[in-house]
């Protein structure tokens, strides 16, 4: 699967994907890290891409409607360490299949998901 992590989420993320076979782009680690909200919108569209973020902006399905994409995967704010975060976003991947949530806006929160 394509998927583009915004510079929002946990920097160890990448990784973990990268080594359960998807091809990762992390905004973090590229020289676009401090890319406004709709160049990565764009990217994600042009790549037909998985968005995971903590950005709630991408939640506006006006402004970024997932179905134009592989959907977005919003990882909602809390009290949340960054191994949780990594590992949220790992055991739903793990357990979905990405038709289910192709063009969907996904959020996860600590112990539920909700795919829109």
């Amino acid at each position: 699967m394509n998927i583009v992590i915004d510079e929002s989420v946990s920097y160890g993320l990448a990784a973990i994907l990268r080594s359960m076979g998807h091809m990762v782009k992390s905004i973090a680690e590229s020289a676009t890290s401090g890319t406004i909200d709709k160049e990565i919108f764009n990217l994600v569209v042009q790549e037909r891409a998985v968005l995971i973020t903590r950005d709630f902006h991408f939640t506006n399905a006006l402004r970024y409607p997932p179905e134009k994409m592989g959907g977005i995967i919003f990882i909602r704010h809390g009290n949340l360490m960054a191994s949780e975060e990594i590992e949220i976003v790992r055991k739903f991947i793990s357990e979905h299949q990405h038709d289910e949530y192709n063009g969907h806006l996904v959020t996860l929160y600590r112990d539920s998901v909700k795919i829109r």
